[in-house]
């Protein structure tokens, strides 16, 4: 029997990775749709074929025997809706990143953990098929001791419209957008290891720009186009040391006077033998020669396979790839970058806010 689904907010994640995803599942019915906007919320209800448009998310869950929602809303209502859904026994994929706040993250963990509901958290490049290629070459010992760690996303004018630029919103800028990204592949692919010491720092080098002839991102909803409000930074980076001995240095930007570098970057270097994933390659000796090895990967759709992954958990009843004890991690990391900013010094993991 098909699930049925409902999506909670229908800004363009929605449109672009979720809701068309949704429909080509045949064990999906996409059930409802929720957004303060009502308007959009029945307009792009129209355009999907869904049968319900809500304003109110309570109403939704309480009338359409909802099994599963998506939360693409706002960062700072992620949290708060994931809790509503799991209260009504319903699983969860929420959009990254899980929280703005890394006490938050670890209610909403708890929660899910004593609901027995699937959490799963939305960190799309995990399914890349030339991340997997990656993950696969670590996880079989092909780097040795890995060392050393960078991650990157640098766009020179891409700073994005609407609630991005407003913390009370977004809960920051470049690093939670983007960063994220960044952040959460090259700190999977490379085992998920503990943090112990972060120093961070956040700029707002460039703000608000009018610069000609540049392509920026911007909202599919008219009302989501404002930069009124910009109290965020868009530049940011971060050097974490880990308990292994492992370092990452994370570099990440929405508007820089630099090269433009769009692409998640990661590179891994370790005592047996190095990667990258742009471009995707091997490095290290074969019978003490060294060599460069570019791998054959097919690419995909990954946020197709994100959506498919998290319906078969659902059905399962199987722990997704990424459940929120990782999801939680992650902030906790972003959370030790924003205060290791504040503070202008390095800060222990036991230090950050709880």
């Amino acid at each position: 029997m098909p699930i049925r689904v409902g999506v909670i907010g229908v800004g363009s994640i929605a449109e672009i990775a979720h809701l068309p995803n949704y429909r080509k599942n045949d064990q999906v019915v996409l059930a409802a749709v929720a957004d303060f906007n009502e308007q959009r919320a029945q307009s792009v209800a129209n355009k999907f074929g869904v049968a319900a448009a809500y304003t109110d998310v309570e109403q939704m869950l309480a009338n359409e025997n909802i099994d599963a929602v998506s939360i693409c809303t706002p960062n700072t209502s992620h949290v708060p809706l994931a809790l509503t859904a799991i209260r009504h026994g319903v699983d969860v994929l929420l959009e990254k990143p899980l929280s703005t706040d890394y006490s938050e993250a670890k209610a909403l963990v708890a929660e899910a953990e004593k609901a027995n509901r699937i959490c799963m958290i939305g960190m799309p490049h995990r399914f890349r098929n030339q991340a997997r290629a990656l993950k696969h070459l670590v996880d079989a010992g092909e780097l040795g001791d890995i060392y050393y760690v960078k991650a990157k996303i640098l766009r020179r004018r891409g700073t994005p419209t609407g609630w991005f630029t407003d913390r009370s919103k977004s809960g920051g800028g470049s690093l939670m957008d983007i960063g994220v990204h960044a952040l959460d592949l090259a700190w999977w692919i490379t085992g998920m290891q503990k943090p112990a010491k972060i120093s961070g720092q956040l700029v707002q080098g460039i703000g608000k720009y009018n610069t000609l002839m540049t392509g920026r991102w911007k909202s599919a909803d008219a009302a989501n186009q404002d930069n009124s409000v910009f109290d965020v930074e868009d530049f940011s980076t971060a050097y974490i040391r880990f308990e292994n001995g492992m370092v990452l240095s994370l570099e990440v930007s929405w508007a820089l006077n630099g090269p433009q570098d769009d692409a998640v970057k990661v590179d891994a270097y370790g005592t047996k033998g190095g990667i990258s994933l742009e471009p995707l390659c091997y490095y290290g000796e074969h019978n003490q020669v060294f060599g460069e090895a570019k791998l054959d990967v097919v690419s995909n759709d990954f946020y197709e396979e994100e959506i498919n992954h998290f319906v078969d958990c659902v059905v399962r009843r199987s722990t997704p790839l990424i459940p929120p004890s990782q999801g939680a991690a992650v902030v906790q990391m972003l959370s030790g970058i924003r205060q290791s900013s504040e503070l202008r010094r390095e800060v222990d993991v036991e230090e950050i806010e709880v």
